[in-house]
């Protein structure tokens, strides 16, 4: 198991972002940028500009609070549940429950639930008030081979698994598969308000399919759904996580949107699952105060994004639309449309809601023919993306389809581009750095220095 220390990465830098709002933004998860027909290059601000958007300070203990590491402390009794139990048990190994209803019941801070076999289920398997607490976690694990399938699924809007109302609970080494017979809201795991301190570690994803992926049709891997105004999502774990095989449609793998703070999102691997890897949201209307209608304070870090390609639109392997204080840190992307996009599909109520906040440090980006990074909102009337520091990242082989660029700035402001490196082996025809508005008030304060570009 991972023994990463969240707190050691913040010290690292002496770059994250200042507590302020900007402006708002929206979730959607797709990226549709302006068709341009020629490959121009251009300068998108003042030349003596000097980035001066506020960085972490080191005052924060860290974007996870007090849970910095998928290992957690549980200490009490150990329970099982069979695919194969012929009748309801009392727990035990040699008599296990038969269904998650009874099971829940029994858990107390520090129990361990151990999942036999597989389960297929008509409906999803809904977890609701169970509580741990700090120093005893509530434990659901996979027995080896153990597995949740969504095959027998045919209602929409049915995760495999939900989790509302839980806190302190963690989900362990399962396999969530087979959801293939819907069309909009399936997929493994949806966590909804009220939940805190929940871990989603060491589990596989795979086989799970909208049944219409061109026709607006969705699903997801894991969703954090903060759909609430009074109930906050925070503190939440999600790592060393495998998903693989799966058509998300007009969705995303792995989605955290609305009212939802505080999650680190460490050491995924995503591996041709159609459409967005990662993608962090607002400005939906999920939530109905505007104020809190974004997710913020999301770690994305050592995650492996993969032949992300969108039979829709040109995906971004990681994703930021709506989102605020973000930090994306040594992710290795590759074989995808669009590496990273920070973007505004949504114009916000109020321009501090705006997508932004955002450090994009370190990352490796290779084989993407929409290029390394596109940033802004992708038309005048859409919202703006502002204080995004991209600097230290690698790309290789990149730019060479739709704007013929490395780099697509459309509508935004306050942007640090520095710092990183960028090879093509035939570079022919690829242009740097593209400007969708250029010479217009819709690109404002780029600088755009001390990059390596190989040609």
């Amino acid at each position: 198991m991972r023994d990463f220390q969240f707190l050691s990465f913040i010290k690292e830098s002496n770059k994250l972002f200042s507590k302020k709002n900007l402006l708002a933004l929206v979730t959607s998860a797709l990226l549709f940028l302006p068709l341009v027909t020629g490959c121009g290059s251009g300068g998108g601000g003042d030349e003596d500009f000097e980035f001066t958007t506020p960085v972490l300070d080191g005052s924060l203990t860290g974007y996870m609070g007090d849970l910095s590491s998928p290992s957690v402390p549980c200490s009490g009794n150990t329970y099982y549940i069979s695919a194969s139990a012929s009748s309801e048990g009392s727990g035990t190994s040699s008599s296990p429950f038969k269904t998650f209803a009874v099971a829940a019941r029994a858990l107390q801070p520090g129990d361990t639930l151990v999942i036999q076999g597989t389960f297929k289920n008509s409906e999803r398997i809904k977890l609701s008030s169970i509580h741990g607490s700090a120093d005893n976690y509530i434990t659901i694990k996979g027995a080896s081979g153990a597995s949740l399938s969504g095959e027998e699924i045919s209602e929409n809007n049915n995760k495999i698994l939900k989790i509302e109302d839980c806190s302190y609970l963690k989900i362990e080494g399962l396999t969530f598969k087979d959801h293939v017979n819907t069309k909009n809201g399936g997929g493994g795991i949806g966590v909804y308000p009220p939940a805190n301190h929940i871990v989603i570690d060491n589990c596989t994803f795979t086989n799970l399919m909208t049944t219409h992926e061109t026709d607006h049709g969705t699903t997801n891997g894991i969703i954090v759904y903060g759909n609430s105004t009074t109930d906050t999502i925070h503190d939440i774990f999600i790592s060393n996580n495998s998903f693989s095989n799966m058509k998300t449609g007009w969705a995303e793998c792995l989605t955290v949107t609305a009212n939802t703070e505080y999650v680190n999102i460490v050491g995924n691997t995503i591996n041709t699952t159609g459409n967005i890897g990662i993608d962090v949201g607002g400005n939906y209307g999920y939530c109905d105060d505007p104020s809190k209608d974004f997710a913020r304070y999301i770690y994305i870090y050592d995650n492996t994004v993969i032949n992300c390609v969108s039979p829709n639109a040109a995906a971004g392997s990681i994703y930021c639309d709506g989102g605020q204080h973000i930090i994306i840190r040594n992710n290795h992307l590759s074989n995808g449309q669009t590496g990273f996009s920070t973007g505004s599909e949504q114009v916000p109520k109020n321009e501090n809601y705006s997508t932004g906040d955002i450090l994009i440090e370190g990352n490796s980006v290779d084989d993407f023919d929409h290029g390394v990074w596109h940033c802004g909102g992708y038309r005048k009337e859409l919202g703006w993306v502002q204080n995004v520091r991209f600097t230290n990242n690698t790309g290789t082989n990149t730019g060479y389809g739709y704007h013929c660029a490395v780099i697509v700035f459309n509508k935004c402001r306050n942007i640090d581009f520095s710092g990183n490196t960028f090879t093509n082996p035939d570079h022919s025809g690829v242009t740097k750095v593209y400007y969708s508005f250029k010479d217009s008030p819709y690109t404002k304060n780029v600088s755009d220095q001390n990059n390596t570009w190989g040609w």
